[in-house]
């Protein structure tokens, strides 16, 4: 099925309001009193409509500066025995990729507002170069094997190593890289009322469990509009939470020491279950090259339209469970 994006077109009007005098009018009763026709009053200019940019990873309002700067990302690794997890909710878009150990790893991308702290920060993988060539970033990373570090190199995307397991901050990251272009919009937002797709049903509770790992759970808390689940000991609230199905390979690593790790094949195309607000809707994700975004549609194609906000996307592998209640 084609996919087509849904634009919503505001035109705004401005009226011009002029005071003017009414002659015809008849005098007072009682008589005595002239009425003066003061003639016409001030005519009042248009009043200007001042609208705040919108940030192109999250949708909220920002300023010109900040919404025109290049984007920058941290893989980020949570585990047992890791230290616990930073800056990952205060991101404009996360992505979670299921790795060895029965670990998670995070690609998390910042550019609508600065955060000080953010990690452990950890080595680069093959599809954290596959999700982030087409949105421009600035990669601070912690380091990896020969192979995946020359897949970074290769991508041209300025790179600055941080310390494995330690932390950096998106200043950090501005000052030691330079200055590029803003990354293109990834997600449509939807306006107040609008439903997020075809299809659409009301949901409060999204459980995704991976082959051999356990459910990871997300609740929705009506009174801050958002989606609520625990990583690492750390409550993570989001805007919205979107899982992608696909497959993942096993890549064999020989230096700098021989091991195995999973790695999601994030091009190509599969199903994807959103929440959103409280909402869900079931549709379909596309990426279908290096270069390109992906897109999320719903059952009609449609690009699926999200609340504002941080956007938590899951690479769920072929076989997970997902359900929404």
């Amino acid at each position: 099925m084609a996919m087509r994006a849904r634009v919503t077109a505001v035109v705004l009007a401005a009226g011009v309001l002029a005071m003017v005098g009414c002659g015809g009018e008849e005098e007072p009763r009682g008589g005595g009193v002239s009425i003066v026709d003061p003639g016409p009053g001030p005519t009042l200019s248009p009043s200007a409509v001042v609208e705040s940019p919108s940030a192109p990873l999250s949708g909220n309002d920002s300023t010109d500066a900040v919404v025109a700067r290049r984007a920058v990302a941290v893989p980020v690794r949570v585990g047992t025995g890791s230290p616990a997890p930073a800056g990952l909710a205060e991101a404009d878009i996360l992505y979670q990729e299921y790795a060895e150990s029965s670990s998670l790893r995070f690609i998390a991308v910042y550019q609508s507002h600065d955060v000080p702290r953010i990690g452990p920060v950890t080595e680069i993988r093959p599809a954290d170069v596959k999700t982030l060539t087409a949105l421009g970033t600035v990669v601070g990373y912690g380091g990896g094997p020969t192979g995946f570090v020359t897949q970074l190199t290769n991508s041209k995307l300025p790179a600055v190593t941080q310390p494995n397991n330690g932390y950096t901050s998106t200043a950090t990251l501005y000052k030691a890289a330079p200055a590029g272009p803003a990354p293109p919009s990834i997600f449509q937002y939807a306006e107040p009322g609008e439903p997020l797709g075809d299809g659409v049903k009301p949901v409060t509770r999204l459980s995704v469990t991976a082959p051999g790992r356990s459910a990871q759970v997300w609740q929705y808390d009506e009174a801050s509009r958002t989606w609520r689940g625990q990583l690492g000991g750390v409550t993570v609230a989001v805007s919205s939470v979107i899982v992608l199905m696909m497959e993942y390979k096993t890549l064999e690593v020989r230096n700098p020491s021989p091991h195995n790790v999973p790695s999601a094949s994030v091009i190509g195309e599969g199903t994807a279950v959103a929440v959103s607000g409280s909402q869900g809707v079931t549709g379909k994700w596309v990426k279908p090259g290096l270069k390109m975004v992906s897109h999320v549609v719903d059952g009609l194609g449609f690009q699926m339209r999200l609340r504002p906000g941080t956007t938590w996307v899951v690479y769920a592998p072929l076989g997970s469970t997902v359900s929404t209640t």
